[in-house]
């Protein structure tokens, strides 16, 4: 069974590679730049490498590798640079690689370097290493196996990203590979955190934008499995980006549920007691958890099963045996999605609140909870206390809730209810802007004018239904 694993491990591998090779091949190598912590991807990739190295007699050292280096990446592309070098280093190796990665602010660049003590590499060969499907031969003219496609794929990520890549080697004394990359990218969009107020009144006035919510815990993942093996591996993998819970059934998850304010939900579908289908089912009935993530995991392949599964609510089918790049693209993928229309309808004025909701239940409880604080605009009492209360969940739910739907406090979605009634009364132009400022309740003009400006990015006085 290890021997079929490592193989069907290296033929996907392959697979992979000549899918990125030709993806480059005909559009270029595509990125797109978000802030990341590179000290932990580079450090989360070698721990991953680690073991097959000391299986092979080496050994991996992680060196100089400075804390919390936060660089503007695509962290897929820098993850298979890191991963491509690892493994070229692990075919030729004697029996040690360094990696280590250094910053320089002033300079406004960073490196990571791959070194490994083999037989090194000829001047000559040096020039042609980084060409698609050239590979280096051994003392006794043989190749060391692979496609030859892994530098090649790492110099593509190196352009990509407007650095540069080198090699110092030569023969008998291993090679080294250095590549500079540049801290800060154009096309990053700035986090609403940075944005400065200054004025006392500007307390209340801060958008509400995804992200808008300081949390600085990580998000928790609840994984459903009755395989103990199954459950460590998804855990070991996942980890390191969420709190993970664990439930063996249905049942197990949904008590797990009730004490855990959970972000995400991977369950499998065959499970006793309770089934994945069951538990989803359970899931979306629930006003309390029926905004969560949810992912079905089932070795079930045939297409009753598959609508089956999403008939339930899940909001993604994987099916097993699955690659775990796979199940955390999907995760990506969801995740991204949802956090596309958080911001549209946190920047669009005319954005109906549904659009954020990913189901008929949210649907409801979102359009009766604006309907309250619409009903409440003039009313003093209006609060998070006063929601909780009208819609019969507790204040640390009702948080939880709309702060996984908007991504925004409850006193923030109160205030972007406001300013949303604003855009469509001031679309309907039956009304002065003074008006329809106490209308909605805001106090003073001024403080509304700044508001709307600061969620909207447009005066209320230029505001039109096709301004934006």
């Amino acid at each position: 069974m290890n021997i079929i694993n490592r193989n069907s491990q290296r033929l996907l591998f392959l697979v992979n590679q000549l899918l990125d090779f030709k993806k480059v091949e005909q559009n270029g190598f595509t990125v797109q730049f978000s802030r990341q912590n590179v000290t932990n991807l580079v450090t989360a990739v070698a721990e991953r490498f680690a073991p097959s190295i000391e299986q092979m007699g080496g050994k991996l050292v992680v060196e100089q590798c400075e804390r919390d280096i936060e660089a503007d990446v695509d962290a897929e592309a820098l993850t298979k640079l890191v991963s491509n070098l690892l493994n070229n280093a692990r075919k030729y190796m004697k029996d040690r690689i360094v990696i280590a990665c250094h910053a320089d602010e002033g300079q406004g660049w960073f490196t990571i370097s791959v070194s490994d003590n083999g037989v090194g590499i000829s001047r000559d060969n040096q020039e042609k290493i980084f060409k698609p499907f050239f590979q280096v031969m051994d003392d006794n003219r043989e190749s060391k196996g692979g496609t030859g496609l892994g530098l090649s794929i790492v110099q593509s990520v190196v352009e990509a990203h407007k650095g540069e890549i080198k090699v110092e080697s030569s023969l008998g004394n291993g090679a080294t590979f250095i590549v500079t990359l540049p801290l800060r990218q154009e096309g990053v969009t700035a986090s609403a955190g940075n944005d400065i107020m200054s004025p006392a009144e500007d307390k209340g006035c801060s958008r509400a934008i995804d992200g808008g919510v300081n949390d600085v815990s990580r998000p928790v993942m609840l994984i459903v499995d009755d395989n103990e093996e199954m459950l460590q591996f998804i855990t070991s993998n996942f980890n390191s980006d969420y709190e993970v819970v664990t439930a063996v059934n249905g049942k197990e998850a949904l008590d797990k549920l009730s004490r855990h304010e959970v972000a995400l939900i991977v369950s499998d579908w065959m499970m006793p007691v309770m089934n994945g289908v069951e538990l989803c089912r359970a899931v979306r009935s629930n006003c309390n958890y029926s905004h969560i993530p949810f992912i079905l995991l089932t070795a079930k392949t045939d297409n009753y099963s598959k609508i089956e599964g999403l008939n339930c609510g899940a909001d993604a089918y994987v099916e097993k045996p699955f690659s775990v790049n796979y199940l955390e693209a999907r995760i990506h993928n969801l995740v991204e999605m949802r956090k596309l229309l958080r911001e549209k309808f946190s920047q669009t004025p005319l954005e109906p609140i549904n659009t954020i909701a990913p189901n008929p239940v949210d649907d409801q409880f979102l359009t009766q909870l604006t309907n309250i604080i619409e009903e409440n605009f003039s009313n003093p009492e209006l609060s998070v206390d006063f929601l909780a209360n009208r819609m019969g969940i507790s204040r640390s739910g009702l948080y939880a809730k709309i702060k996984t739907l908007a991504n925004v406090t409850p006193n923030e979605l109160i205030q972007l209810t406001r300013l949303k009634k604003a855009a469509k009364l001031l679309a309907e132009n039956k009304y002065r802007i003074n008006e329809i400022c106490y209308m909605v309740g805001f106090n003073s003009s001024s403080y509304f004018s700044k508001c709307f400006q600061r969620q909207f990015g447009i005066k209320p006085g230029e505001f039109t239904p096709h301004s934006l």
